[in-house]
C-alpha cells in the first residue's frame, strides 16, 4: 500500500515525463467535433482541433475516468 508522499512522486515523475504540446503545429480553423469555427484567439495557441465547447466536453468526460 502505497502512503501520499509515495503518491506525490508518483504524480511528480508523470508531470515530468508528459511530452511538451509542440506549439509550431498549425491549428484547425474548424473543429474536428461539431465543424464550428474555432476563434482566431484560440487557433493562435496552435496545434487546436477543437473548439471550447467541444474541448470542455472532453475535459469532463476524462476527469470521470480518473
Amino acid at each position: 500500500m502505497s502512503d501520499p508522499i509515495d503518491q506525490a512522486q508518483l504524480n511528480q515523475l508523470n508531470q515530468v515525463q508528459r511530452t511538451p504540446k509542440d506549439y509550431s503545429v498549425v491549428s484547425l480553423k474548424v473543429c474536428d467535433e461539431c465543424e464550428n469555427e474555432i476563434p482566431l484567439e484560440r487557433q493562435r495557441y496552435g496545434a487546436i482541433t477543437l473548439c471550447i465547447e467541444c474541448k470542455n466536453k472532453q475535459e469532463q468526460q476524462a476527469k470521470r475516468y480518473f
